[in-house]
């Protein structure tokens, strides 16, 4: 008889934190240091966002699996996603400038940004990118990625905020690498 009630009230503690909705502020860091300007510049347009779920960045599960509460990201997620390119792109060595008249520019949609929670924090990102340098279309090339973002112990907004970041991360090294590929050439 204890040991039911005690894996009634585990049960019951782990599910009532799964009932708050999280709140995050989607936040990036570089994975990547500062290289030499390599003089070439680049103007980068606001990503466009075409999320399916646009009010929600995630769901937090209680102990049984059940989806109970949203994660509900405080920034723009379309901006997040720019501001981080943005990021990566000056500290690969490009040049950013807000003209119009750049030749070589690079739009974007972002069509995933996703952190699904129950044992593990599951993060997904997928984005649509073009470079186009003089009208040209140098890539159209779609982008994914999912990361892991470890246990979850307490279904933390940090948490969520870290698995997404992680995440998006992994897709920019992809994007960067090829944007890289097709304008850096020896």
């Amino acid at each position: 008889m204890k040991s039911r009630f005690l894996a009634f009230i585990v049960i019951l503690l782990m599910s009532g934190c799964a009932w708050v909705d999280r709140k995050p502020i989607l936040t990036y860091s570089s994975f990547s240091t500062p290289q030499p300007q390599n003089k070439i510049i680049l103007k980068v347009v606001p990503f466009e966002d075409k999320r399916t779920i646009r009010n929600t960045v995630g769901y937090s599960r209680n102990g049984f699996g059940t989806r109970c509460a949203k994660v509900i990201p405080q920034n723009n997620v379309a901006e997040w996603v720019t501001n981080a390119l943005k990021l990566e792109l000056t500290n690969a060595g490009y040049t950013l400038s807000e003209e119009e008249n750049v030749p070589t520019k690079i739009e974007g949609v972002v069509f995933d940004v996703f952190c699904d929670t129950y044992f593990t924090y599951d993060g997904r990102a997928s984005l649509k990118v073009y470079l186009k340098k003089d009208g040209k279309v140098l890539i159209d090339k779609d982008y994914s990625s999912t990361k892991s973002g470890g246990v979850n112990w307490a279904a933390t907004s940090e948490s969520f905020a870290k698995t997404l970041k992680m995440t998006l991360q992994d897709v920019l090294k992809q994007v960067v690498f090829d944007i890289s590929k097709e304008l850096i050439k020896e």
